[in-house]
């Protein structure tokens, strides 16, 4: 599971395109390869070393279940990507699955116990927040529709979380060998103190070592500034600063920024080990 990117399939036509997406990352991560789990029941476990995370998928994960594996087939035949079908071995109760938590990357839709017409209101479901408050691993939300990504955004607040996340996004950066650029909205902090968390956390040579790497927004919110993230980006960003994450799910920043951009997003979640170390 080190080297593995778990994606939970959906058998419609907005699962595709989050399988493409998973699959896209897997093909730019180098040693990365693909578990993909495909649901029997709604509901199922997955067990970090800090806590057992309950998910209860919709219906819609269960459609269809006849072409399922055929569908992941076809998909990934497209993409040059190991994969294998990941099959629950370990039942609780006899009867709800347990996944592990324990992969290099998780995937995970905006929603996944509720319609996935909730997405469209830039919603994060109630479940995807308790599987990003408990992973040890960063999450990766697809966005909506494959979109090839040629870069990375990293957006750093200033919090130690954020220098994680900075850590985070340089390594898949490196390892998928596209250009990096962190993006930094000044909102209750100076460029001395950012510059003061990344040089703690052994960064700040890497996000200043070209002129383009490092973008600061010293006027307008960040809601305005977000335009001038491209649109062909992987966005990684933590999920909460300084506050506890209860408090900034919701009306926070992330919830802005996923909420706003198009883009496939890695979350680096308080318990995240970081940055992700994959063997070619």
């Amino acid at each position: 599971m080190k080297n593995q990117l778990l994606h939970i399939f959906r058998n419609s036509p907005m699962g595709r395109e989050n399988l493409m997406q998973s699959a896209w990352f897997c093909e730019k991560q180098f040693g990365l390869s693909l578990a993909v789990f495909v649901p029997q029941a709604t509901e199922f476990l997955l067990e970090f070393d800090g806590g057992t995370v309950p998910v209860d998928l919709d219906g819609s994960y269960l459609a269809f279940p006849e072409t399922a594996r055929e569908h992941v087939e076809e998909i990934l035949a497209r993409f040059n990507v190991q994969f294998h079908f990941h099959t629950p071995e370990v039942y609780g109760d006899g009867k709800t699955p347990i996944l592990p938590g324990g992969w290099a990357m998780l995937a995970c839709p905006r929603v996944i116990s509720e319609q996935s017409g909730r997405i469209g209101l830039g919603h994060i479901g109630p479940r995807v927040r308790g599987i990003v408050k408990e992973a040890t691993c960063p999450v990766f939300i697809p966005a909506t529709a494959f979109k090839a990504w040629t870069s990375v955004a990293i957006f750093f607040g200033g919090s130690r979380l954020g220098a994680l996340a900075v850590a985070q996004g340089i390594a898949l950066a490196r390892l998928a060998r596209v250009p990096f650029t962190v993006y930094t909205q000044l909102d209750g902090t100076t460029p001395e103190a950012c510059e003061d968390v990344l040089e703690e956390a052994g960064l700040l040579a890497d996000v200043k070592a070209g002129s383009e790497r490092w973008q600061i927004f010293s006027a307008g919110t960040l809601e305005q500034n977000l335009y001038e993230i491209p649109h062909d980006s992987l966005v990684v960003m933590g999920a909460a600063g300084h506050r506890l994450m209860a408090e900034l799910i919701f009306g926070s920043k992330l919830e802005l920024v996923q909420s706003t951009l198009l883009n496939p997003l890695v979350v680096v979640g308080p318990k995240c080990h970081t940055p992700v170390e994959l063997s070619p």
